[in-house]
């Protein structure tokens, strides 16, 4: 098995990182504060789509200034305890030399802390992670790196990152850019490529290098020469990107046959087509009666995939597809010209956006429905709502709804509706710790110290009566 190229020629410095270099100095202007002393935002949030070259950078960075790194990427178990456990103690302690001695930051190395995919923590594998991140933010004497994807999802959950944190934005890397590093890698595996072949690699990554090099390996590995030919079996690696270069073939085209090919050709499900059809049917089609038969092709096509859903007969499928495309392409009478800047679909953009959020519902539901004896569908259809207002508006009911349940930050959040880190969510958890605490002190009191009552029945108890040395008369 071959060495994957993505991890052979990642970059070994700053110097390296392409494509972006107003963020490769922002981030060393970060770095070379931390070395002079501690800068006024202990930790950098770096911003953009896969394959930019934020983790590289975040690597490269750690290289080039001789920093340890502890990284916490996707593939871990990143809840409130892990986080503590591994990014929060090492944020907080110090270092050691190389013979075991205790160093100060100053006279020892720094550590980077990295939280790689910052933004997908969430759900219930990662409970409590959020609250865990903003304190490591807060506390951190070490620097610390977020890698992000959606920077706008990830602050709706938590205001202090946004404001306690130095955001570096990483933009998708220009195809000239691409095609330079591809040709670099082939020459130094002695491979030889066409430059027409490099181009449509470049434009297939749609920014992301890193794809983009992943495909040269799938078609040079094993050969001494690559052709425009050979890269045919390497199609576009985002969805936006195949979905867009559909979308040109439904809109524009007026060969509705061909339409229908490349719409088959798309490895996505017949509802993703459609979410993506109507939500840019209306910006494409400006007759009204185009528009009109268009949505009547949609309608129709979201029929048959309702029927798909109730008779579970996926034949159906293929007359959904014929309608999204064919239907949609031959109901235009006007052409369209001109560029049209699509839109990813509004629902799958929520979707995304809510799944933490729907997680933390099913978790209080779940709770909710073990206390009332129902089941979790049932508790958070017909409890939770009216749940939620008497919570947001009693307080006594908020002190002890969150003890009886054992409700988390993230759930306290979600039934106030505010943000985790917010000073309602604050005062109210910390209400529960004193109430805690103080329950715990008196028991440990009790344990102590019997009752005045339980002392005296053990001494009585304790007086056995003596048996007497003869016999007694009545008088």
């Amino acid at each position: 098995m071959s060495e994957d190229w993505t991890e052979l020629y990642r970059p070994k410095g700053l110097d390296e990182v392409v494509g972006n270099p107003k963020a490769v100095q922002e981030l060393r202007a970060w770095a070379d504060a931390w070395e002079t002393g501690r800068p006024l935002k202990r930790a950098a949030a770096l911003i953009g789509t896969p394959g930019t070259g934020k983790t590289s950078a975040a690597l490269a960075l750690a290289k080039d200034y001789g920093w340890d790194v502890v990284e916490m990427n996707a593939s871990d178990q990143r809840n409130a305890e892990a986080i503590k456990g591994i990014a929060l103690r090492g944020a907080m302690g110090q270092t050691f030399s190389s013979t075991g001695e205790y160093l100060s930051t100053k006279k020892g190395r720094l550590k980077l802390i990295i939280l790689d995919e910052a933004d997908n923590i969430g759900g219930q594998e990662d409970r409590g992670g959020i609250p865990a991140m903003v304190d490591l933010v807060r506390s951190t004497k070490q620097p610390v790196v977020l890698i992000v994807n959606d920077w706008y999802g990830l602050t709706k959950k938590s205001s202090v990152l946004k404001s306690q944190t130095e955001q570096v934005k990483f933009s998708r890397i220009k195809s000239v850019t691409v095609r330079g590093v591809l040709r670099k890698i082939a020459k130094d595996q002695g491979v030889k490529v066409s430059d027409r072949a490099l181009e449509i690699l470049a434009e297939n990554s749609g920014g992301d290098l890193r794809s983009a090099i992943r495909d040269l390996q799938a078609v040079a590995l094993g050969k001494e020469e690559v052709t425009d030919l050979n890269t045919t079996v390497v199609s576009a690696r985002e969805v936006e990107g195949t979905m867009y270069t559909v979308m040109d073939d439904v809109f524009k085209s007026t060969d509705a046959q061909g339409a229908r090919l490349r719409m088959m050709e798309v490895d996505e499900t017949p509802e993703t087509k459609l979410l993506w059809i109507e939500e840019n049917l209306p910006m494409a089609y400006r007759d009204h009666l185009d528009l009109h038969r268009g949505m009547k092709a949609v309608a129709r096509a979201d029929t048959f995939l309702g029927r798909v859903r109730r008779r579970q007969h996926y034949g159906f499928w293929s007359y959904a597809g014929d309608l999204l495309s064919f239907g949609v392409c031959a109901a235009k009478t006007r052409e369209v010209r001109g560029y049209l800047r699509y839109s990813f679909p509004m629902y799958l953009m929520k979707m995304s956006r809510s799944k933490s959020n729907r997680a933390i519902q099913n978790g209080i539901s779940a709770k909710l429905g073990e206390a009332t004896h129902q089941s979790t569908a049932q508790a958070r259809q017909v409890l939770l709502p009216y749940f939620r207002t008497l919570f947001q508006n009693d307080k006594g009911f908020q002190l002890r709804m969150a003890m009886e349940l054992q409700l988390e930050d993230e759930e306290v959040a979600f039934l106030l509706g505010e943000k985790i880190d917010s000073n309602a969510v604050k005062h109210l958890m910390n209400d529960i710790k004193r109430v805690l605490d103080a329950k715990e002190q008196r028991m440990e009191r009790a344990i102590e110290r019997p009752h005045p009552d339980v002392e005296a029945k053990a001494e009585k108890a304790e007086v056995r009566p003596q048996p007497a040395p003869s016999q007694r008369t009545l008088f």
